[in-house]
C-alpha cells in the first residue's frame, strides 16, 4: 500500500477489463497505476476510453510484477493464460483479481491451486453473479429454510454474440460451459451451498463459426441429494439469458419470482425488483461490488470467500460435462 491505497494494474485488455477498470477507479481505496496487454494497442485504447493519463503502460507481465506498487493484479487475458499467468502473480507477492475461468483444464486448475497455497495468495474470481443483490437474496432465503429442501435446480446461459479471436477455439476458450456457462454453473453451486457431485453430458455442433460444439446440457447431482438440468448455448439468435430455477419443498424460485409456503394466502409467484440488469455487457456486472469486497478482505489481512479454491468444484464440473458429451454421455463422478 502506498498513502493508504492499494496499488492495483491489470493484464489484458480485452472487453471485460472495462469492468475491473472502472471498479478500481470508484473505489477510494484503490489507486490505478498501471494497464498492460499482450497487444500494446489494447491498452492504448483503455487509456484512451478512460482517460487514464497519468498510468503507467506495461509493454510485458514480467514488467508489471516487478513494479512494486502494484498490490493487486487483475488477469483478464485469454482463458488458456488466467492460471500460468496467475502463478507468476503468486510467485511475484501480489493478491490477485482473476477472471474466470480460473483455468481451461484439470491439470491446469490443479497446478494453480497448489502454487496459491504454497505461497498463501490472496485472491478472488470474477463469478460476478454470486455479487448480484438478487443472488444474495436467493441465497440467504435458502439458507435460512425458506425453501426447505431443495430437491431441484436448473441453469440457463444463453447468450448469441458474435465472438472472435480465441474464443472460437476449443483449446482456448475451454469449450461452452468454460467460456460463458460457468457463471450459472457456480451460481447453482453457490446458491445450494453444496458442491456438485456428479454430471452427464451432451453436446451439439451448430454452424462452423466454433471448432467446438457452442452447445451444451447436462444432468447434475449435488453432494445434498438434489438433482439439476443444465444447459449452455453460445449461440442461436438469442439475447444474454441466464435463468436459475430452484425448486424446494417449501418454495420455488424463478429468477426473480418467487412462491413460498410462508405466504400462505399468495396464489401465483411474487416479483421482487433488486436493481439487477439482465445484461451480459461488462459495464452492467457487479465488479465494484467484487473489488469492494476484495479491499475490505484485503485490510483485514484474510482471504476471500469467494476465491480460486471456492470455484475448483464449478469448474471440475464445467471440465466433466465437456469431457462427458465427448464420450458418448457417461456419468462421471467429481
Amino acid at each position: 500500500m502506498h498513502n493508504g491505497k492499494f496499488g492495483c494494474a491489470l493484464w489484458g485488455c480485452g472487453w471485460v477489463a472495462s469492468g475491473h477498470i472502472g471498479a478500481y477507479l470508484r473505489n477510494p481505496d484503490c489507486r490505478l497505476i498501471g494497464l498492460g496487454s499482450r497487444r500494446i494497442e489494447s491498452a492504448q485504447a483503455k487509456i484512451a476510453e478512460f482517460g487514464l493519463n497519468e498510468v503507467t503502460l506495461y509493454r510485458s507481465f514480467e514488467e508489471l510484477l516487478n513494479d512494486s506498487r502494484v498490490d493487486i493484479v487483475s488477469i483478464c487475458t485469454p482463458n488458456d493464460l488466467h492460471a500460468e499467468e496467475a502463478i507468476l502473480a503468486a510467485k511475484a507477492g501480489k493478491s490477485i483479481f482473476l477472471e474466470k475461468p480460473a483455468a481451461v483444464s484439470e491439470e491446469q486448475l490443479d497446478r494453480l491451486t497448489a502454487v496459491l497455497r504454497e505461497y498463501r495468495t490472496k485472491t478472488v474470481m470474477g463469478l460476478v453473479l454470486r455479487f448480484n443483490p438478487l443472488s444474495r437474496m436467493q441465497k440467504r432465503l435458502i439458507a435460512d429454510g425458506e425453501l426447505g429442501r431443495v430437491f431441484l435446480t436448473n441453469v440457463d446461459y444463453w447468450f448469441g454474440r458474435d465472438r472472435g479471436g480465441w474464443m472460437r477455439e476449443g483449446k482456448r476458450s475451454g469449450g461452452a460451459f468454460v467460456l460463458g456457462g460457468c457463471h450459472s454453473v457456480d451460481l447453482a453451486r453457490f446458491l445450494l451451498g453444496s458442491d456438485i457431485a456428479a454430471v452427464r453430458g451432451d453436446s451439439v455442433q451448430v454452424g462452423d463459426w466454433y471448432d467446438y460444439a457452442p452447445v451444451e446440457t447436462a444432468q447434475v447431482r449435488f453432494a445434498n441429494g438434489a438433482r439439476g438440468v443444465f444447459s449452455c448455448s453460445l449461440t442461436g439468435f438469442t439475447p444474454y439469458t441466464a435463468n436459475i430455477h430452484i425448486i424446494g419443498e417449501d418454495g420455488t424460485i424463478l429468477n426473480d419470482r418467487f412462491y413460498l409456503r410462508r405466504f400462505r394466502e399468495q396464489q401465483d409467484f411474487f416479483q421482487v425488483d433488486t436493481g439487477v440488469k439482465k445484461s451480459g455487457d461488462v459495464y452492467s456486472h457487479p465488479f465494484p461490488a467484487i473489488v469492494s469486497h476484495f479491499v475490505e478482505c484485503l485490510k483485514e489481512d484474510r482471504d476471500s470467500e469467494h476465491n480460486v479454491a471456492s470455484a475448483v468444484n464449478s469448474h471440475k464440473a464445467c471440465f466433466a460435462i465437456c469431457r462427458s458429451a465427448a464420450s458418448g454421455g457417461e456419468w462421471i463422478e467429481l
